[in-house]
């Protein structure tokens, strides 16, 4: 492995904190192999996310062609950077944080393929193209370290520049309008209850986006031709890949587990059962959890036995079944109808406000009236303390 610091500047800022260097620690004593052990040990959701071989399934299926070339933006702690130098000629890694690049060298310490440079990739100068370029949760970051108007476009068309004539460009992304969403899981980026399918609250900052939006901002950096794949329960963490070609049905949804990372959160229902109405309705696609995207100028022509390839994807073992276990759960009837009576009480008391302010503000209409009348009527009225008081007490309703 090769290491490049040259475009380096010193400055890590993005992190897992302190979590990041248990994961090296683990890693320098247990290595990538054992992380069942680790998992016994520590099985917070950055450190499970970090290490679990689940991971790599986003590309374990993927035929590569022979002798290909491929440069890898954002590779994280490596999580995915191993499959890649098993299944390329050659990779170039590139990582922000030098502290996330110390656990990719301690795992791929072996592969004389690699080359991992640590730095902004706006910054670096390569001097080839490549066949294939990985955005693998990468895309949606663009704003962050893109200087632009457009950022999202102006990454896509530096990205295109970097990719050989029939290179492609493999990005793996949340779908704004995943089902998750809907069921109440928070935007995995702002951490926000209906924040992307709502459009989100920051309109400059980290966003994902819808199969046709991305499709069409695909195209408009000349990446006129995609091939879209579906991971569930995401690409984050994913147990089965469908396309267009192969579409899940009930017993594939049934099989698998999905998750939601946040620590005892919960949704309000089960997305398996909604899979399947989607499925009937033909609206799987649009509304899966994530996307994993070919994306080329020219014509692509994969082809993929997702059926038999699905069946040598890495499985959820014990240890990490528990995991999931414990991060997804449907919020009970009884807390669902715990919600519409405060909801429903809410309504009532609101109500029931209303109309006793509207009719005290009446009776005091009418008890003003009657002392006008009165005041107006009498033989000894003047314009003195009673209208006085009936001006105070008219600007006081008034206010």
């Amino acid at each position: 492995m090769k290491i490049n610091y040259d475009f380096y500047t010193g400055n890590d800022s993005y992190c897992d904190g302190d979590t990041e260097k248990d994961v090296i620690s683990y890693l320098k004593e247990y290595g990538e192999e054992g992380y069942a052990k680790i998992f016994e040990k520590d099985i917070r959701w950055p450190v499970y996310y970090h290490i679990t071989p689940i991971r790599k399934n986003i590309l374990k299926w993927y035929p590569f062609k022979e002798n290909a070339e491929v440069l890898e933006i954002g590779a994280g702690m490596g999580a995915i950077t191993n499959i890649l130098c098993d299944k390329a000629t050659h990779v170039t890694a590139v990582e922000l944080s030098k502290q996330r690049a110390s656990a990719i060298i301690e795992r791929c310490q072996d592969k004389n393929n690699l080359e991992l440079i640590i730095g902004n990739f706006n910054d670096i100068k390569f001097d080839k193209k490549f066949d294939y370029i990985t955005l693998i949760g990468v895309l949606e970051y663009a704003p962050l370290y893109t200087n632009s108007d457009n950022p999202f476009k102006s990454f896509l068309d530096y990205i295109k520049t970097l990719l050989k004539d029939d290179g492609k460009l493999l990005i793996a992304i949340e779908n704004q309008m995943g089902i998750k969403y809907f069921s109440g899981a928070p935007e995995d980026h702002t951490g926000k209850i209906f924040d992307g399918i709502t459009g989100y609250e920051n309109k400059n900052g980290i966003r994902t986006f819808g199969k046709l939006e991305l499709t069409n901002l695909l195209k408009n950096s000349g990446f006129d031709n995609t091939k879209y794949y579906y991971p569930l329960p995401d690409y984050k963490l994913p147990t089965k890949i469908f396309s267009d070609e192969y579409m899940p049905n009930d017993n594939t949804i049934n099989d698998y587990t999905p998750y939601v990372a946040n620590d005892n959160f919960g949704v309000i229902f089960d997305e398996k059962k909604v899979y399947s109405e989607l499925i009937k309705n033909n609206m799987f696609e649009n509304m899966a959890n994530s996307f994993f995207v070919e994306a080329s100028s020219k014509k692509i022509d994969t082809f993929v036995d997702l059926e038999k390839e699905n069946e040598n994807l890495y499985k959820i073992d014990e240890s990490e079944k528990k995991f999931f276990d414990e991060h997804y759960f449907i919020k009970g009837q009884d807390d669902m109808q715990k919600f519409e009576s405060s909801r429903e009480q809410n309504v009532t008391v609101s109500s029931n406000v209303e109309v006793d302010v509207n009719k005290s503000l009446i009776d005091e209409n009418k008890r003003l009236q009657d002392e006008l009348n009165k005041m107006a009527n009498s033989w000894s009225w003047k314009i003195t303390k009673p209208v006085r008081d009936f001006r105070t007490k008219y600007k006081n309703i008034d206010k």
